[in-house]
């Protein structure tokens, strides 16, 4: 079905209510999270979350993550109680950007756990989030609002310019505050795991639980991704990425031409640590970004950023300043270095 997308004010309540009544009638709906935009539907129902696949050409062995309003809505979503390490995860951290896996009930289906026994569940911290979910009255499957493998959306017209057509609705919220997509913590077993870095640092976790986290090993060959982010590349232009550390910035720098005319063939992202190294009559469109020991600066321009220089015909090549891991840092050169691989975009990732 092809749809006349519409894009809405989130002020307008009768348009949320729109929204939530397209979602009870088992369509899909764009809205805005703290993390990035969102592609919503009935998580209970497996036609309606086939759909979000559907639009996304998303691979169907890649698990949805569900958001929910309530503990309510938590409960029948997983099976069995509580443990006190989700308990105390849960009191400091939602909502916010932090998906936990869990366990599932049969309230989930299959097509939303892409076959798993297990859930990805988190409580977003944003407004609107949490309205329409509240007015749907339904846990919401939500991935990311974009085409599967490119940069996540963290405006309502980068949705649109992935997804017109494809959807009848994008409740627009403005910006994204965060920016890359939540923590993806597995807490099952006697030690959490992370999964996916994002909004919630490996500092943050730590200093709730005492004790440190495994990471999962970073692979690109995962036969059965438990979280979104593991398995295939994504967050990715279609332009070719590579990541330089300062060193290979002032190499290149150096070594390129004068391009008086401002043709700008290569773009370069940069901190204003290494600012200083740019040459006035430089080949390279330069992109300023802030301090690279403020990751959450960047974290908040980057998809954005990726979308606007892919989409920009005078550059052909994107070239970006590697950052330090720490902090927010992590989850930041987690999405470049996903962006980075050299082969096509196969589909993936998302919130």
């Amino acid at each position: 079905m092809i749809w006349e997308t519409e894009i809405v004010k989130h002020a307008n309540k009768k348009m949320m209510q729109k929204a939530a009544d397209l979602i009870k009638a088992g369509e899909i709906v764009a809205f805005p999270t703290e993390t990035v935009y969102g592609l919503g539907a009935d998580a209970s129902n497996a036609i309606a979350v086939e759909k979000i696949f559907k639009a996304k050409g998303r691979p169907q062995d890649n698990p949805l993550i569900v958001h929910i309003a309530d503990q309510e809505m938590l409960f029948d979503c997983i099976s069995g109680p509580l443990t006190k390490m989700a308990q105390k995860l849960i009191a400091k951290f939602w909502p916010g950007p932090l998906t936990l896996i869990f366990d599932k009930s049969n309230y989930i289906p299959e097509e939303t756990s892409a076959g798993l026994k297990t859930v990805a569940i988190r409580m977003p911290k944003h407004p609107v989030a949490l309205d329409l979910i509240k007015r749907a009255g339904l846990p919401l499957a939500a991935p990311s609002a974009n085409s599967s493998g490119y940069p996540s959306p963290t405006r309502a017209e980068h949705v649109y310019y992935d997804l017109e057509g494809k959807i009848p609705l994008i409740v627009d919220g403005g910006s994204s505050q965060v920016g890359i997509e939540s923590t993806v913590l597995d807490i099952r077993g006697e030690k959490p795991i992370i999964l996916r870095p994002g909004g919630i640092t490996s500092d943050d976790l730590r200093e709730v639980l005492g004790e440190d986290l495994v990471h999962y090993e970073k692979s690109t060959d995962i036969e059965k991704p438990v979280s979104p982010g593991m398995k295939y590349r994504h967050y990715a232009p279609h332009k070719a990425v590579s990541l330089l550390s300062t060193e290979e910035i002032q190499a290149l720098i150096n070594n390129c031409p004068a391009d008086p005319e401002k043709k700008f063939r290569k773009a370069i992202i940069i901190s204003k640590e290494t600012d200083f190294l740019v040459r006035p009559d430089c080949q390279f469109k330069i992109i300023r970004y802030g301090s690279r020991n403020n990751p959450a600066k960047l974290a908040r321009k980057l998809f954005s950023l990726l979308r606007s220089l892919d989409q920009d015909r005078s550059v052909k090549q994107i070239y970006i300043e590697k950052i330090p891991e720490k902090g927010l840092g992590e989850a930041v050169m987690n999405r470049l270095q996903k962006a980075a691989l050299q082969e096509r975009p196969i589909s993936g990732g998302g919130d």
